[in-house]
């Protein structure tokens, strides 16, 4: 009897630790739109600059929250599913590269821009 109290609550216990039961929720999906560095005030390139830089904070944690998650899932899933898995997390990594890659680029074409005049 002791056993299966004891059972009972560590069950409990671990299926509602954060780790396990923890939704991540739906991946970042609010870009920010980048200026054109060439015609942006320093302003518009500062906000933007900050507005990708949480973003990426948004998709770190996301990141985080599904590793956690894989730990847990992913022995229970098909090799279908764990190339699925790993396929929209890199789409999610790659997406958020190309948006620092632009923001850079805009970051370059104002400076440019503001050498020239």
């Amino acid at each position: 009897m002791k056993k299966q109290l004891l059972g009972m609550i560590f069950a409990v216990v671990f299926a509602t630790s954060p780790s396990f039961s923890e939704d991540c929720g739906e991946p970042p999906l609010d870009q920010p739109a980048i200026p054109d560095g060439a015609a942006a005030t320093a302003d518009e390139i500062r906000s933007a600059r900050n507005a990708v830089v949480s973003y990426s904070a948004k998709v770190d944690e996301y990141l985080t929250c599904m590793d956690l998650r894989a730990v847990k899932l992913v022995p229970f899933m098909t090799k279908e599913q764990k190339v699925r898995w790993d396929e929209d997390l890199a789409d999610l990594h790659d997406t958020r590269r190309e948006l620092q890659n632009q923001m850079n680029l805009a970051i370059r074409s104002y400076r440019e821009a503001q050498q020239s005049s």
